[in-house]
């Protein structure tokens, strides 16, 4: 049996070798896809990372308010930061409308003796009844941070850039009304007091990984840590086309009667053809990751970088078991079709659907939740998941086992499908 299948093997080797363009693209079009697709989507990823947001700053004040809201924004390391203030108000407005830069910011004239206002205000409503003054009226002195938005700039950044400005205005604020607080005390005392520093919020925030030592450029937002995993995935499953092709050549051509004489189940020449394209994919995983770790980074991505030698003895048994499903899923897709039309159709577009919901194009988290639930059923979701274990999380065999069980019942139950089917078309 095993010389049988080991001659089947060779046999369909030796179609692939034959078939040289076939073999070239198999080989060429998953770099070209997996260097475009990384480089198209790095900016995305580097929304956050790389200073994107634009910000066109202007300080009419020129008071401690317009300095603490500069230095607020540069210590966010989000922005970068174009001081504007030799810009009238129209050309100012015009580079932001323009594009030139997302955001435009504009402290007014006298945003820190507002603020002042507010305070002494504040603090008259608080200290008059103790000391029989006379309570003064609130003070209505107010005062706004111009923010000129880019109308095509997302929502998101719009956001961000508030919510930095509302965290240094409420600051300033804060401490105005501490240090005034302090002088009204004094006066009340006749003591001196030292100075209050606030030095940040009272109540930190502590953020920690879920995994163990995930750093740089190992963490999922880099373009590609998530690219060239998603896209070798699509490409083994893309040879479903030329697999489920070859087939129907064979049949179409009179090969498969011929094989029909010969001694030999339906399953040792399903297994034979099988084991020659799983070939074919692990190749092609060694090549894309190649590419990944020595050629994006002549385009300015970061190199896709591998763990100790455990984590690759386990990407390579889960691209075994991603493999045998893409292949699996090829001979189901050549078994029940009778042209080579047929196959190429069949074969690519419900390898597309299944990328597209599993997650490959675009992160399954972000996507609405009744579309998550159908995308957890696609074999190209668990592939994904398979790789993301080894490759991001770091986790161990039992973790990567639970998508490895579901990809080896889909080739299990393509493979009884196809023999069934096969069997079928023998018979007549």
């Amino acid at each position: 049996m095993f010389t049988r299948i080991i001659a089947h093997v060779h046999k369909e080797l030796l179609l692939l070798l034959r078939d040289r363009t076939g073999l070239l693209l198999v080989y060429v079009m998953p770099i070209f896809l997996v260097s475009v697709m990384a480089v198209v989507q790095d900016a995305p990823f580097r929304d956050f990372s790389d200073k994107q947001v634009r910000v066109l700053f202007k300080d009419l004040d020129e008071g401690p308010v317009g300095e603490a809201v500069l230095r607020g924004l540069e210590a966010t390391g989000s922005f970068t930061i174009t001081n504007g203030q030799q810009l009238d108000e129209v050309e100012f407005r015009e580079r932001v409308r323009r594009g030139e830069h997302q955001i435009g910011v504009v402290v007014p004239v006298n945003a820190s003796e507002a603020v002042e206002a507010r305070s002494q205000g504040a603090m008259a409503l608080l200290f008059d009844p103790l000391t029989g003054d006379s309570t003064a009226a609130p003070a209505s002195d107010s005062s706004s941070v111009l923010m000129v938005v880019d109308p095509a700039v997302k929502h998101v950044f719009r956001e961000l850039v508030r919510s930095s400005l509302v965290r240094v205005l409420a600051g300033i604020s804060s401490e105005r009304l501490l240090a005034d607080m302090r002088v009204r005390l004094e006066a009340i005392n006749g003591d001196t007091l030292p100075p209050i520093a606030l030095g940040g919020p009272f109540v930190g925030i502590d953020q920690q990984l879920a995994a163990r030592e995930l750093t740089g450029s190992r963490v999922a937002s880099d373009t590609t840590a998530h690219n060239v995993p998603a896209w070798t995935i699509f490409a083994m499953f893309f040879t479903v086309v030329l697999l489920a092709g070859n087939m129907v050549k064979e049949r179409t051509a009179g090969c498969m009667v011929r094989l029909l004489t010969m001694p030999g189940s339906v399953a040792e020449r399903l297994i034979g053809r099988i084991t020659a394209y799983l070939v074919v994919c692990l190749t092609q995983l060694a090549l894309l990751l190649s590419v990944g770790h020595w050629v994006l980074p002549l385009f300015g991505l970061p190199p896709l970088r591998f763990g100790p030698p455990e984590d690759l003895l386990l990407l390579v048994l889960a691209a075994l078991f991603i493999g045998l499903a893409a292949t699996s899923f090829g001979v189901l897709v050549g078994s029940f079709s009778r042209t080579q039309q047929q196959s190429a159709i069949l074969g690519s577009t419900a390898v597309v659907i299944m990328s597209a919901i599993g997650g490959i194009w675009v992160p399954l988290y972000i996507m609405p939740a009744p579309m998550q639930m159908i995308g957890r059923i696609s074999p190209l979701n668990w592939s994904m998941e398979a790789f993301n274990v080894v490759m991001l999380r770091q986790g161990d065999l039992a973790e990567l086992v639970m998508y490895l069980i579901p990809l080896a019942v889909f080739a299990a139950v393509c493979l009884l499908v196809s023999i069934v089917a096969e069997r079928v078309v023998s018979s007549r």
